[in-house]
């Protein structure tokens, strides 16, 4: 790759910015989940204390249910914090990258730092997105189980 190839900088600059999007996006997909599954989670506990069997005639069991319903709660957070972070990792890496090629020129030292500081937030914004993916993926399996507990999907 040589430095006066066009597509170099927009690689370095928009990449990370794209990725900060779809982050973004990401977060208001789990966010919505999240939301619903503390909804539901609620009306569990609610109907528990009011004694009345409302779940125990939508799940065949309510207790494995509830569980499904805590460990769901508790991966969608998971993967929202991971999800804050990387979008703040690739802010950092995008504002580098910005920085880097304007100061690069003038005082090179500079321009390697901020280069080390973008692989660096954007290497570690990559492994925490996977993480949280994974966190999410793990949340729609466990949501895909409290399904198969629902007594019409039997």
């Amino acid at each position: 790759m040589t430095p006066d190839n066009p597509f170099l900088p927009l690689s370095f600059i928009a990449g990370p910015a794209i990725l900060t999007n779809a982050c973004a996006i990401m977060q208001n997909g789990a966010a919505i989940r999240y939301s619903l599954a503390i909804t539901h989670l609620r009306e569990f506990r609610a109907s528990l204390a009011a004694g009345d069997d409302r779940f125990a005639q939508l799940y065949a069991d309510t207790a494995l249910a509830a569980q499904l319903v805590e460990r769901r709660i508790a991966l969608l957070l998971g993967g929202l914090n991971l999800l804050y972070a990387t979008v703040g990792l690739f802010g950092l890496t995008t504002f580098a990258a910005l920085l880097g090629a304007f100061i690069a020129a003038g005082h090179p030292g500079w321009g390697e730092a901020a280069a080390r500081v973008m692989v660096g937030a954007g290497g570690v914004g990559l492994c925490l997105l996977v993480a949280a993916i994974a966190a999410f993926m793990r949340e729609s399996a466990l949501g895909t189980a409290l399904m198969r507990l629902h007594r019409r999907f039997e």
